[in-house]
């Protein structure tokens, strides 16, 4: 059986099921609207969501691509320079773990409603998953093979290149399947915070005008987008890694 069936399969019984809820328990549409209801808010007002979700899928991306470049370096670093990590790794868990309303609040004071607060947050979010599996798949590299490219008078390069990265591969596509989704969710939490375009704002948007529909609609949206992430990391690393399964 073919792996994206199932997958299919529960998202062509998910309307089945919701529309039988509504048959059988008959909530009013402002508490549960249909899924008909949902289909003609996405149909009608499709410019106007189509505009807010490039916006947020442009915060995601760029806060991703961000923390990808910053977790990759100091995975590097702390790889090749011990002492760095020992340094550095409390104050990044500090930093982790500052309150995420308080951490927002600062933002919007420092930076203002532009970009680069909600790019702060993805990267937040996003860069602990990353920073924290590719510094253990680059310490999981087979000890042997290190020591005899060493006997052969490698670089450390060359070691990291054909030994220690390969072996973080893994890992890192790991850490892709948590964070690149995780960066859609960021995007979206930045905006319900502080902004006034995105499907955040939409969220709250619709919630302040009771408008459920809209609010189901944003939602189907915004699990597309994270459900698509995902599928994109998975081919990824079925294409990068084939050669584990050789």
């Amino acid at each position: 059986m073919k792996p994206w069936l199932p997958v299919l399969g529960v998202a062509a019984l998910a309307p089945l099921a919701w529309q039988a809820a509504i048959w059988i328990f008959a909530p009013p549409p402002a508490l549960l609207p249909s899924p008909a209801l949902v289909a003609g808010v996405l149909w009608s007002e499709r410019r106007e969501l189509a505009g807010h979700t490039l916006v947020t899928l442009g915060e995601a991306v760029g806060g991703y691509a961000l923390a990808n470049l910053l977790a990759l370096g100091l995975a590097f670093l702390f790889y090749r320079l011990r002492t760095a990590e020992a340094v550095l790794a409390p104050w990044l868990v500090v930093a982790k773990n500052i309150p995420f309303p308080a951490l927002a609040s600062i933002l919007v004071v420092l930076l203002g409603d532009t970009l680069a607060p909600k790019l702060v947050v993805v990267v937040l979010v996003t860069f602990f998953p990353i920073l924290a599996n590719v510094s253990q798949g680059l310490r999981s590299a087979d000890p042997v093979l290190v020591d005899r490219l060493r006997t052969l008078h490698a670089t450390p390069g060359q070691i990291f290149r054909k030994v220690a990265w390969p072996a973080a591969l893994p890992a890192y596509f790991a850490a892709h399947e948590i964070a690149f989704t995780g960066s859609i969710i960021a995007a979206i939490a930045a905006e319900w915070l502080f902004a006034q375009r995105g499907l955040g704002y939409l969220i709250v948007h619709a919630t302040t005008q009771f408008r459920t529909d809209r609010l189901f609609a944003v939602t189907l949206i915004a699990s597309a987008l994270a459900i698509a992430a995902y599928g994109l990391v998975r081919l990824a690393a079925a294409r990068v890694l084939r050669w584990r399964r050789l």
